[in-house]
């Protein structure tokens, strides 16, 4: 909004000071003319229709489109914040999915052990579990670890631990005897058996299959559920891109063929009326010019921004040269563009515009909030990727405090903006900074 506000500002400034002096100038050459009075009334006159069929349509519309933009890119600032809640709720729901509605069977002794692991008694419940139906059941549980394709290393260390009168327990994944996947939440603890003394092993623990399967298929249906809300949020922030650059690409043409033309004619006519001697008058003419000449430029720039013809007409590379010498002659930032590997290649039209915004971005914010003197963009490519830099001097900043805090304030949002661009053209955002160092941008996109 203070952009339109500005814009606003200026026109309207423009066309006062353009209307004063030229009526001035004209009433002064005029002055000692005898009917002087008779053709300032129609100088006036003249002005008045001008201004209000020609300049206050002009500026009206430019003003209700320019007002739309703004609009649009407020919506897309909503829909963004939409999608980084669905990703964090994406994480959040996790937690609900361990509430799965089951109750849990007790934990029962399952087999009795020798220190050596020799199986000396087998429960029914776990007979059950394990679908043993008669005889010819592993006799040595290590035996039948191995058999099972557990870790090497953890059967040696369960067996040590035991060995040294320690207990165990944990979960195990193992295989019944019809060939499903069971789940054991297992303990083995070393007892004094008997008047002997002797020391044995028992097994304790429960069948936890169910368990596991219902949070698994929790976990699918919610994270399912939650990635097509993800996907339907991603499809309408690509619509929301490709609307604002059709609207950023008829704004330009309004302001290019409307208003700039308009502006140009004015120039013309204000050079050519002819001053009197007086030097204040002299003085007040040039002054405008001077104006308008910064109207016409300033009208220019706005419209070079919003859709670089050189981009539209001659690709990327040329469009990278172009806003390097744009913002240079247009700041006290020098920006250098440096194709190392003769990059000339024209992409496709939404990754050229999209990479091209990542660009833009990322130097207004080493302008804006690095306050860096000088930024250096540079291509590389190969055959599969072409890579883009965007490396500036300034001050740098906080990345990681920046990703605590969130992408949506200052130039927060910008970067979450150029990560979103690089996602939609499939491709990679990657940012190096530092305070006091400046900040490196890179991006890598895929060519073929």
């Amino acid at each position: 909004m203070k952009k339109t506000q500005a814009l606003s500002k200026l026109v309207k400034v423009c066309v006062a000071a353009l209307a004063g002096v030229t009526l001035m100038a004209v009433a002064a050459q005029y002055f000692f003319v005898e009917d002087w009075r008779w053709l300032v009334g129609i100088l006036i006159g003249t002005g008045l229709a001008v201004f209000f069929t020609v300049v206050r349509p002009a500026y009206v519309k430019f003003r209700a489109i320019y007002s739309d933009l703004i609009e649009s890119e407020e919506s897309a600032k909503r829909m963004t914040q939409e999608l980084n809640k669905l990703y964090n709720e994406l994480g959040k729901s996790y937690q609900d999915l361990e509430a799965v509605n089951l109750v849990p069977e007790d934990p029962t002794t399952l087999l009795k052990l020798s220190t050596s692991g020799e199986i000396e008694f087998i429960s029914d419940r776990f007979k059950q579990i394990m679908s043993i139906s008669e005889d010819g059941f592993f006799t040595n549980i290590y035996d039948w670890f191995k058999e099972e394709n557990l870790n090497e290393d953890f059967i040696t260390s369960l067996r040590n631990i035991l060995s040294r009168g320690q207990s165990w327990n944990g979960e195990l994944n193992l295989t019944d005897l019809d060939g499903d996947l069971i789940w054991l939440d297992m303990s083995m603890q070393p007892v004094l058996h008997g008047k002997s003394g002797e020391t044995k092993i028992l097994a304790i623990g429960r069948d936890v299959t169910e368990e596991k399967e219902a949070k698994q298929r929790s976990r699918e249906i919610n994270r399912e559920a939650i990635e097509k809300r993800v996907r339907e949020q991603q499809y309408r922030s690509v619509l929301i891109l490709e609307g604002q650059e059709e609207e950023r690409k008829r704004i330009s043409q309004e302001i290019h063929d409307g208003i700039g033309q308009m502006l140009t004619g004015l120039k013309l006519n204000l050079e050519g009326i002819t001053p009197s001697d007086s030097p204040h008058m002299k003085k007040r003419i040039r002054d405008t010019k001077d104006l308008m000449k910064s109207v016409i430029k300033e009208v220019r720039r706005v419209s070079f921004n919003l859709t670089p013809s050189s981009l539209v007409d001659f690709g990327i590379t040329p469009a990278m040269k172009k806003i390097s010498q744009e913002v240079s002659a247009l700041t006290n930032t020098e920006v250098v563009f440096e194709n190392r590997t003769n990059f000339i290649n024209r992409l496709d039209k939404n990754v050229e515009t999209n990479l091209y915004r990542i660009v833009q971005e990322a130097v207004n914010n080493g302008i804006k909030y690095a306050a860096a003197d000088k930024i250096v963009i540079s291509f590389e490519h190969n055959p599969s990727h072409l890579i883009v830099i965007v490396e500036d001097n300034g001050k740098g900043f906080e990345f990681k405090k920046l990703e605590k805090t969130g992408h949506f304030g200052a130039s927060g949002h910008g970067i979450f903006n150029m990560k979103e661009r690089a996602a939609f053209i499939n491709g990679s955002l990657d940012i190096q900074t530092k305070l006091g160092v400046g900040t490196k941008i890179i991006i890598k996109l895929p060519l073929s």
